[in-house]
């Protein structure tokens, strides 16, 4: 054979290689998705429409509310901060189970960025978050602090800014009742509740959640009355849970859902204190609570809704108590693409 030859059926091959590659990462993905539909999203369809297209494209405004309460008990002192509501706009992208998200807020004075990721089945699903924020924040509420007269102080909605607030985790949730009820139709639109249902939630969470403190950002008076316990300079905890609940789609007209859920939550905390003088380490169990509710309209083809989240975390010990919950309201609109 000659050169010629030889280089022209290199080429060949090399040209047929890129659809090689397609081919084989079409297979890939066929296979991985009838896995999933066999193991992870069978449906009732007297129950359940499944999604007939394969991408969904969302637009979403949000409201963002969080607060954090920080108490003393022995000395009845508390500070209660957070920063006003943050409203967001979001852009989601959706392919059957994956949805990936990105938000920003309009007021750019409170610039803040979060990142959501989520995978959400008839039987199991997924979430992810990252929220970051550092600036913005208000005193709310100031409870047993006296000035040097000794007449308690009262602070509303005056500006600190001398807190930071890192969170992240991850929830996984199992569907007992997952050929009946569908969580995803009330919280991704990816399918049709048809008749009215409920389940009962297993959940699994993992969060960490860090917040960095200077007391000397603090008004001197504040400062002077404030008990050494809230004096800390850095919390951080690593919160494992585990929660029961129940959800419920009530179908009160055609393509027209409404959901409610309720998830309450034992979890166990890992926690560190650092102070000016060291560190502590104290680990314990404690109560959480996850709240959902939405409404929605999907004909298949075109969506649109709105719903409210809530999560509540707590830390109680004799000496210091943490109380912090964050959640949205949610509005959007989106169109399902490609059908299958």
């Amino acid at each position: 054979m000659s050169v010629k030859s030889n280089a022209q059926e290199c080429r060949a091959q090399i040209l047929k290689y890129p659809q090689k590659v397609i081919n084989y990462t079409q297979q890939s993905i066929s296979k991985t998705e009838d896995v999933i539909e066999k193991y992870l999203d069978q449906k009732d369809t007297i129950y359940v429409t499944p999604n007939k297209y394969r991408l969904t494209l969302m637009a979403q405004y949000m409201n963002y509310y969080e607060y954090y309460r920080f108490s003393a008990p022995a000395s009845n002192q508390s500070i209660t901060l957070s920063p006003d509501n943050s409203d967001k706009l979001g852009i989601y992208i959706g392919w059957k189970w994956l949805f990936l998200g990105w938000a920003f807020d309009i007021n750019k004075s409170n610039a803040k960025t979060d990142w959501n990721f989520s995978f959400y089945t008839s039987k199991v699903g997924i979430d992810i978050f990252y929220r970051k924020r550092s600036e913005g924040f208000k005193i709310r509420g100031i409870s047993g602090i006296k000035d040097s007269d000794g007449k308690e102080i009262n602070t509303y909605s005056r500006r600190f800014n001398g807190i930071s607030v890192d969170q992240r985790g991850v929830n996984i949730y199992y569907i007992f009742n997952n050929k009946n009820f569908s969580y995803p139709a009330a919280y991704s639109q990816t399918t049709n509740q048809r008749l009215s249902c409920g389940s009962f939630i297993l959940g699994i969470n993992y969060s960490e959640q860090s917040f960095n403190i200077n007391p000397e950002k603090f008004d001197l008076g504040i400062q002077a009355g404030m008990s050494p316990t809230l004096k800390f300079n850095k919390i951080k905890y690593k919160d494992y849970s585990i929660n029961l609940g129940y959800s419920y789609n009530w179908v009160f007209a055609k393509n027209c859902l409404a959901n409610i859920s309720a998830t309450p939550a034992i979890g166990y905390k890992n926690t560190s204190f650092k102070f000016e003088d060291g560190e502590d380490f104290i680990k314990n169990i404690n109560f959480d609570f996850i709240f959902r509710t939405a409404v929605v309209y999907n004909n298949s083809r075109y969506f649109v809704g709105a719903s409210l989240i809530s999560h509540t975390y707590s830390y109680r010990k004799s000496n210091l108590s943490i109380v912090n919950g964050f959640g949205t309201i949610n509005i959007y609109a989106g169109i399902n693409l490609f059908k299958k």
